[in-house]
């Protein structure tokens, strides 16, 4: 997906993957600074932990901050499923909007290109490590390129979680869901993970985890607590590099 934009403005854009970009409001593209080398200090992404759900792609907005960028198409990305280059530079510090705008204050040179890709991040993109690969381009032909990585995941969710006294004793059961990768369901039971069971005494009070439960088959755990008679309960999911975390709701026992 390759997308170019002008200083606050985006022009079309021909795409890999193919998304195009949309437009944002316009402001006029200044002259870049001629004191300045064409450089990119940061890529932030907004969402930073982009998550698909079934009712819910996910619309991605890129910011590059670059200085000495040349014209309309100054600045171009790439984003692509995959780890960056061996050895590729980086560009600096991401998602510090506070720490970017005090830079921008104190070096007027530098400047935002905003990307807002109209093509949405569905179920059917590889979830994993992806690459955003930005090129600013100067007047003279000088370019340079800089990488940032994010993981898109997809969503897990929890259903059926019930907490009840049992001999004693406490019984958590529940179903782990994930995203269904064949797309026939929203959900599909999430095999062979383990979850944490946490508790509290009462409300408002700090979270443990007071014992581990790993899933079946078809998603389903159970385990049972000693120790823990009351208070709130719930299941938290710690996610993969594929799956996003997950909180079941709070149960409480009186």
């Amino acid at each position: 997906m390759t997308f170019r934009a002008s200083l606050v403005s985006l022009t079309a854009a021909a795409c890999a993957l193919p998304l195009a970009t949309a437009p944002v409001p316009a402001a006029a593209a200044p002259a870049p600074a001629a004191d300045h080398h064409v450089a990119i200090r940061s890529i932030t992404l907004r969402p930073e932990n982009p998550v698909v759900h079934p009712d819910r792609p996910v619309r991605l907005v890129i910011e590059v901050v670059a200085r000495g960028a040349s014209g309309r198409e100054g600045v171009t990305i790439k984003v692509e499923p995959g780890a960056p280059p061996a050895s590729a530079p980086q560009a600096g510090p991401q998602n510090r909007q506070q720490e970017e705008e005090s830079v921008q204050r104190r070096e007027p040179g530098w400047r935002t290109w905003r990307f807002l890709p109209e093509r949405r991040l569905t179920r059917w993109y590889p979830t994993g490590l992806w690459t955003v690969t930005a090129v600013a381009k100067a007047s003279d032909g000088t370019r340079v390129v800089r990488h940032s990585t994010f993981r898109l995941r997809h969503a897990a969710d929890f259903s059926a979680v019930q907490v009840r006294r049992e001999d004693g004793a406490v019984r958590v059961r529940g179903v782990l869901n994930r995203l269904d990768p064949q797309g026939y369901l929203d959900y599909a039971p999430f095999p062979r993970q383990r979850v944490k069971i946490m508790h509290r005494p009462e409300r408002g009070g700090a979270w443990e985890a007071v014992a581990t439960a790993a899933t079946d088959r078809t998603g389903r755990f159970t385990r049972k607590i000693r120790g823990h008679r009351g208070g709130e309960w719930r299941v938290y999911f710690p996610g993969t590099g594929r799956h996003a975390p997950e909180l079941s709701a709070v149960h409480r026992i009186g």
